[in-house]
């Protein structure tokens, strides 16, 4: 019977800290979303992720890139000192531009908007809050 209390509270006090943060205003990022016709991740990275990447970090501001690729997919998440702002989104938005006019892969589609990190956006669904927009990636 012990077992059960302690495993009731051990569950209640993680639902009570995972609510609690994701109650905290998260900084945002510039989150940018690359659909392509390429479906090999190993290609996407070498001729689209890593140029993106390595051309953004030059930006400046930027603490920390976090990118991934997938069959048809690229994603990159730009951290700003202090937190994205809508001036960045058109910074990063002008960057973007100047290094696609040099890749190797066509892009079909890209989303460029602020979003919370991935990380907050994981957070949330693991503590079984509501998802609202915040699942959903930028809507720009």
């Amino acid at each position: 019977m012990r077992h059960l209390a302690a495993i009731a509270l051990a569950a209640a006090l993680l639902t009570a800290s995972a609510g609690a943060s994701a109650d905290r205003p998260q900084a945002e990022v510039v989150a940018v979303r690359f659909l392509v016709s390429e479906q090999s991740p190993e290609r996407l990275v070498q001729a689209l992720l890593r140029p993106v990447e390595g051309g953004l970090m030059m930006l400046g501001g930027v603490t920390a890139i976090d990118g991934t690729a997938g069959p048809g997919y690229v994603g990159v998440e730009i951290q700003f000192e202090g937190g994205a702002t809508e001036k960045d989104v058109a910074t990063v938005t002008g960057r973007i531009e100047e290094l696609l006019m040099d890749s190797e892969i066509p892009v079909t589609s890209r989303t460029i908007g602020l979003a919370p990190p991935r990380s907050a956006r994981y957070a949330v669904f693991a503590a079984g809050a509501p998802l609202g927009n915040s699942a959903q990636g930028p809507s720009r």
